[in-house]
């Protein structure tokens, strides 16, 4: 019986489902770069329903004149143990934007050696911020912990690259993928800013932020929100989790060896709420032996949580003790408005709102009807589950 992937598979093409019309959607945004039209994108939808996934295979089917860069804010993150900065956003921009030089273009081989000497001496911290010549006509900063002009340099790096093409290139592609983690900095809002103040100017560079957070998160506030950096100016699109019977058809498809009655299929559904990792990670520990009916299904899911919600386990491994006290409080007394939130926790109304934000950001909170509570039902599943098995939380 296959294996699915938990994480984005190098072969986009055998796992990709259904998903043609996001990117017939996706295409017409950045197919207007070609008329010197750049769109700004904000991709959102909640953590699993296979938002990175989508975008790379939209980057590996961009035309030979359109260049495309890719980061993953959460790796940085988590390299640099929570301590994330601007300069080393900026850092990691130019090297996967100039990356794509390398291969692409031949006129401009000078240019990728100079600039991939030039993040050498970032990473190692060998720098001056005299100039040091140009590349593609932009000063090329000796560096030393000036990071205006490290980023003039980058936010003027892909422009300059489609113009000094000859014509072969028509635009810049860059993807951000779990931009929520740029509400670590010190301050978001002006990291935006500068993101917007470039991007007005620039006819050919299309950014696209996406991240595990909803639409109505502080972080898309704070970048496409009327007071927002962008002020509603970008184009926004959510990707949905699989429909029941895109979720049935996706399985028929990938994994034919798994069997189930009707109501456990309807209670698979139930279970995985059509998002493609919850799908994949519950498929894994399936056989292609028995016929699953829903009370198989609902025993299975519960034998098998640790491994079903194995995205949850890793993320709240991440998570900081004030954090997890929200959401466990949460969990155990369900949608609180915020003054029952706060007398449930033990820090201040300050110190709560800080934290509330944060896990907002992350997609694992969310508000309506003046209440708040957990966005995702696994993690409230995995959560409880551990509680009534061991008595205590995950530490």
């Amino acid at each position: 019986m296959p294996i699915l992937p938990l994480g984005i598979p190098t072969d986009l093409d055998k796992y990709f489902y259904n998903r043609e019309k996001d990117l017939i959607t996706l295409k017409s945004f950045l197919n207007t770069l070609t008329q010197d039209v750049a769109n700004q994108v904000l991709v959102t939808g909640y953590r699993g329903v296979g938002k990175s996934f989508l975008l790379k295979k939209l980057l590996t089917e961009s035309p030979d004149n359109i260049l495309t860069a890719y980061i993953d804010i959460s790796k940085i993150f988590g390299i640099q143990k929570g301590k994330i900065t601007e300069e080393l956003i900026m850092n990691s921009l130019l090297e996967a934007m100039n990356e794509s030089l390398r291969e692409d273009m031949d006129d401009l081989t000078k240019s990728y050696d100079i600039v991939k000497d030039l993040i050498r001496k970032i990473w190692q911290k060998k720098f001056d911020f005299k100039e040091a010549g140009t590349a593609m006509g932009i000063a090329i900063p000796d560096i030393k912990d000036n990071y205006e002009k490290l980023s003039k340099f980058v936010m003027e790096f892909p422009q300059r690259v489609v113009e000094l093409s000859n014509g072969k290139i028509n635009g810049f592609v860059i993807v951000i993928d779990e931009f929520q983690f740029i509400g670590e900095l010190e301050s978001p809002e002006a990291f935006f800013w500068l993101f917007r103040s470039y991007t007005q100017e620039q006819d050919n560079v299309s950014y696209i932020f996406t991240g595990s957070t909803s639409a109505s998160s502080d972080i898309v506030a704070k970048i496409n929100g009327i007071k927002g950096a962008f002020g509603g100016r970008m184009t926004q699109y959510t990707v949905d989790p699989f429909t029941r019977e895109e979720s049935e058809g996706y399985l028929k498809e990938k994994v034919s060896e798994l069997k189930f009655t009707e109501s456990g299929l309807e209670r698979f559904y139930k279970c995985t709420r059509g998002y493609p990792a919850y799908i994949n990670s519950f498929c894994n520990t399936m056989s292609g032996d028995v016929e699953y009916d829903e009370e198989l299904v609902i025993q299975t899911f519960y034998e098998k949580i640790e491994q079903i919600a194995v995205m949850w386990t890793a993320v709240w491994a991440t998570l900081s003790d004030k954090e997890k006290d929200i959401i466990t409080t949460l969990i155990e007394n369900g949608p609180l408005s915020w003054s029952d939130l706060l007398a449930g926790v033990d820090f201040s109304n300050k110190t709560l709102a800080k934290y509330v934000n944060i896990i907002k950001n992350k997609g694992i909170l969310s508000h309506a009807d003046k209440k708040y509570m957990i966005e995702d039902h696994m993690l409230s599943a995995w959560l409880g589950y551990k509680k009534e098995r061991d008595g205590f939380y995950p530490p």
